[in-house]
C-alpha cells in the first residue's frame, strides 16, 4: 500500500505552512483525502500537481491573494444603484478570492468578487449544481482575469490533431460554413493520416507529406489545394483558441490550377442545338434563365415567385453560398419566361416543383445529361452556365465589377475564374490598337412614305 502524507508533511513537501495546505483543500484546489481520521495526501499526487500546474500553486496563495483581495476599499455610491457587500449568511462561503453562494429564488449559484480594477462582480454559474462547481468557476474567473490584467497567456495542455479538428466543426465550420458538411468528410481523412500527433509536433514536412498522400490517392490538383485550406484553417483557429502558435501550412506552397481550370463556355450554335433537344419543359426553362442570370443551381432550385418581382423586373436571391442577398435585374427572355410559367402573376410558393415528389427539385442532371447527348454537345456541366453567363456579359462590354455582384461573388479573383475570353474577342480586342482608316458613307433609305434618306457613317 502506498505510504500517504499527513497535513504536516504535506507542508514540509510543497514547502508552505499548514494553513496553506487546508486552504488549498478547502477550496479543492490541491489533491487529497478526506477521511475519518484526518485529511492524507499521496506523494505521486502531489508530484503530478505541481508538475502540471506550476504557475497556479505559485499564483493561487500569493499573487491572486495579494493582487485581489487585498486592494484598498473602493467607493460605492449608492445614487447609481451601489449596494452593499451582502452579508455572510449559511449559503454564502467565503474565500480569500472572493464568495460563492446559493440564490433564493430559482436556486442558481453565484460568484461574487473584486476584479483587478477593483469593480465587484457578480455573475451567476450556468449549469452549476454544487457548492464545488461553483467555485471552480470562481478560480477561472478570477484567474482569467488576472491573466488578462498582467498579459500573461495561458498556456493550454496540448491535444491531439483530432480533438482540434472536432472543435473546428463543431465550434467554427457549422457556425460559418453552409459547406461543413464537405469539411468534416474532408477532415475525416485528415484525422487517419494525423492520427495520435500532438498538433505541436506537426511540422511543414508533414504537411508536404500529406499533400503527397492526396496525389498518390487519385485526388486532382485543385481538390488537394481545398484539403490544404482546410487544414490551414484549423489550425488558424488552434492557434486563436490558445492551443498552438504556429501555423504549419504558413510556406506550403498551394499547386497551380490555371492549367487545369474547366474553361467550358456554351457556343451560340451549341445553344441552339441543346433547346431543340431538351423535352421537358421546366428543364428548358431552367437552362434559359441559367443563361440569363447566371444563378446557382441551388439558388433557382430554392426560388419562390414572391421573390420573382415583374413590377420592377428583378429576381430577389436571399439564400446564398455567401450569406449575401442579391437582386438580378430580369431581362426580357426571363421576363417572358416567368410571364409563361405564371401569367396571372398570382401564383405562390416555389417557381419549379419537382412533379414526383411536390417538392423542390434537388437534380436534374439525369435529364440535362440525356438532353447533351441528343444534341452532341460533349463535356457540358450545369455550373457551364454561370460562366458562360460572365464570359457573354464580358464580350458585350460589362465591366468585371458588375459581373462580381450579378453572380454573387465576394472578391473579383473568383469571378475571374468564371471569366473566358474567346480567340475572337482576343482579336477585336487587339485591333483597337490599330489605326483608324478613312470613314465610308453609307446612305440607308427608311422605310418612311416621304422617302426622305437617312445617312450613318462606319468605320472599316
Amino acid at each position: 500500500m502506498e505510504e500517504l502524507l499527513t497535513v504536516q508533511e504535506a507542508a514540509d513537501f510543497l514547502k508552505v505552512s499548514r494553513s496553506s495546505v487546508y486552504r488549498y483543500c478547502e477550496q479543492t484546489v490541491i489533491p487529497h483525502i478526506k477521511k475519518s481520521f484526518g485529511i492524507r495526501f499521496k506523494p505521486k499526487d502531489l508530484e503530478k500537481w505541481l508538475e502540471q500546474d506550476k504557475r497556479k500553486a505559485i499564483l493561487v496563495d500569493n499573487i491572486l491573494k495579494n493582487a485581489l483581495t487585498n486592494m484598498p476599499p473602493v467607493a460605492i455610491d449608492k445614487a447609481k444603484g451601489g449596494q452593499k457587500v451582502a452579508r455572510a449568511t449559511k449559503s454564502r462561503r467565503h474565500y480569500t478570492i472572493g464568495s460563492v453562494y446559493q440564490r433564493k429564488t430559482g436556486g442558481s449559484w453565484t460568484i461574487d468578487y473584486r476584479d483587478s480594477k477593483g469593480k465587484r462582480i457578480q455573475e451567476v454559474v450556468r449549469g452549476a449544481t454544487s457548492q464545488e462547481e461553483a467555485l471552480l468557476a470562481l478560480q477561472n474567473a478570477v484567474r482569467k482575469d488576472f491573466f488578462q490584467a498582467n498579459g500573461i497567456k495561458e498556456e493550454k495542455e496540448p491535444i491531439c490533431f483530432e480533438e482540434l479538428a472536432e472543435m473546428y466543426i463543431r465550434d467554427y465550420a457549422r457556425n460559418n460554413k453552409k459547406s461543413w458538411r464537405t469539411d468534416e468528410g474532408r477532415i475525416k481523412v485528415m484525422k487517419g493520416f494525423f492520427q495520435g500527433k500532438l498538433i505541436d509536433s506537426i511540422t511543414s514536412q508533414d504537411v508536404e507529406q500529406y499533400k503527397g498522400k492526396r496525389i498518390e490517392d487519385g485526388l486532382k490538383l485543385s481538390t488537394v489545394n481545398k484539403h490544404i485550406q482546410i487544414l490551414s484553417k484549423v489550425f488558424n483557429c488552434g492557434i486563436s483558441w490558445g492551443y498552438m502558435k504556429h501555423n504549419p501550412v504558413k510556406g506550403v506552397k498551394k499547386f497551380a490550377e490555371e492549367p487545369f481550370r474547366r474553361k467550358r463556355v456554351l457556343s451560340r450554335e451549341e445553344e441552339k442545338r441543346l433547346f431543340t433537344a431538351i423535352v421537358p419543359l421546366h428543364l428548358k426553362s431552367m437552362i434559359r434563365i441559367f443563361l440569363n442570370t447566371g444563378l446557382r443551381r441551388k439558388e433557382l432550385f430554392q426560388l419562390t415567385w414572391e421573390n420573382v418581382n415583374f413590377e420592377n423586373c428583378q429576381i430577389f436571391i436571399s439564400d446564398t453560398k455567401t450569406s449575401r442577398s442579391r437582386y438580378i435585374p430580369m431581362n426580357e427572355a426571363v421576363y417572358q419566361e416567368f410571364k409563361a410559367l405564371n401569367p396571372s402573376g398570382k401564383r405562390k410558393g416555389l417557381v419549379f416543383v419537382n412533379p414526383k415528389t411536390d417538392k423542390a427539385f434537388v437534380d436534374i442532371r439525369r435529364a440535362f445529361y440525356g438532353a447533351c447527348r441528343r444534341a452532341g454537345v460533349k463535356d457540358l456541366l450545369l455550373l457551364d452556365f454561370r460562366r458562360t453567363f460572365a464570359t457573354r456579359l464580358l464580350e458585350a462590354g460589362a465591366d468585371i465589377i458588375t459581373v462580381q455582384h450579378l453572380l454573387g461573388h465576394t472578391s473579383v479573383t473568383t469571378t475571374q475564374i468564371y471569366t473566358m475570353s474567346n480567340p475572337k474577342e482576343k482579336r477585336r480586342v487587339v485591333s483597337l490598337l490599330e489605326p483608324r482608316r478613312r470613314a465610308i458613307c453609307d446612305i440607308l433609305v427608311t422605310k418612311k412614305k416621304d422617302a426622305h434618306a437617312t445617312y450613318s457613317f462606319s468605320v472599316n
